[in-house]
């Protein structure tokens, strides 16, 4: 929700240490100005309200604390295969028009929240929001002047979802990765009208996602239902399948098994919740390049619950080397089959 102190935070890029930062173009995707591939590792400071980015050098150390002017850092950075903007053309960029071509690229925070007993809290964006209706992100939005990106999102979180964050509780946030975001996600929807790069971060609360659920004031404006993600769930939307494991994904057997529907809570126009259901096939919906309004988890979304299992979960059933294979298959496959050329477009890269 922006208000009087809203100032537009824009991507600077700078190739090397030596060089000097300047401003994104709108029209230029960041991994490609920056020498990268489609996942890489990039450094990342907020300074003067301007996100500074910059490739980042081998063996870089990845632990940082947050803040406003903070040393730069490396962390993880990726784009979906078929990102709008690293596929557009010099044809495609003259016909941009003015006001989009020279707006930059905007810098967007969201939270993954995750209770004491390990359950992610995931909102569903509205069907009147002009970018990315009826799709399922963790609690995110802009940054306000002189902001650090840790205040940010934790007055995103309050905003929409009435959760307030206590002083110790801020002390685990920590950023996860960045990933780069482009509206519409796919060309075939048209020129691109918004380009981002979003920073996801991950808190650990010392409350139960029962205690946060009784907590929750849900904002119409921004969100208009909420869901709790147990670690299942979580690999059911990054991998479209549930607790799988490692012999079951060699023997090819861990097709997706889970049926029940999945409680969340709803909010109406007036602000006031109710408890209902959606079906877990929502978590495997892939991106329709017929219907953008769909309910589906977001793709820069599965890339941020990817990062938690890999990170957080430290998951004995699953190598590491499996996890990055399932998550690029399912990166490769995320937008529904037969609707756009970009579908079968591959990573340059591997996870």
């Amino acid at each position: 929700m922006a208000s009087a102190k809203y100032a537009r935070v824009l991507v600077y890029l700078r190739r090397t240490s030596h060089g000097a930062y300047q401003l994104a173009k709108f029209d230029e995707c960041i991994l490609d100005h920056l020498g990268l591939a489609g996942d890489d590792f990039i450094k990342c400071s907020l300074d003067n309200n301007r996100l500074l980015l910059q490739k980042a050098d081998e063996n870089e150390d990845e632990s940082a604390t947050l803040g406003t002017a903070v040393k730069p850092t490396s962390y993880r950075v990726m784009h979906p295969p078929f990102c709008p903007i690293h596929h557009l053309d010099k044809e495609g960029s003259e016909a941009l028009p003015e006001d989009i071509k020279t707006r930059g690229v905007d810098v967007g925070v969201a939270v993954l929240l995750e209770s004491s007993d390990k359950r992610l809290l995931l909102t569903r964006r509205p069907a009147h929001m002009r970018t990315f209706p009826g799709t399922w992100v963790p609690p995110g939005g802009h940054i306000e002047d002189g902001e650090s990106l840790v205040d940010a999102v934790l007055r995103e979180l309050e905003e929409e979802t009435g959760l307030v964050v206590t002083e110790e509780e801020r002390q685990s946030c920590h950023i996860l990765g960045l990933w780069e975001s482009v509206f519409p996600p796919l060309l075939s929807l048209g020129h691109p009208k918004r380009h981002h790069v979003v920073i996801y971060l991950h808190m650990v609360l010392e409350r139960s996602s029962e205690k946060l659920q009784n907590q929750l004031k849900l904002c119409p404006e921004e969100v208009d239902a909420a869901m709790w993600l147990s670690v299942d769930l979580v690999k059911l939307a990054v991998w479209k399948r549930g607790n799988i494991t490692e012999q079951e994904q060699d023997s090819g057997q861990g097709e997706p098994s889970w049926e029940e529907d999945i409680g969340i809570t709803i909010v109406n126009h007036e602000g006031e919740h109710a408890a209902g259901t959606v079906e877990a096939s929502v978590l495997r919906e892939s991106l329709k390049a017929s219907d953008l309004s769909s309910q589906r988890v977001s793709t820069g979304s599965r890339f941020a619950l990817s990062l938690w299992l890999e990170q957080h979960l430290k998951d004995p059933s699953l190598p590491k080397s499996v996890q990055k294979e399932l998550y690029r298959d399912y990166m490769n496959e995320s937008v529904t089959k037969g609707d756009d050329t970009s579908a079968s477009l591959k990573l340059k890269s591997k996870f």
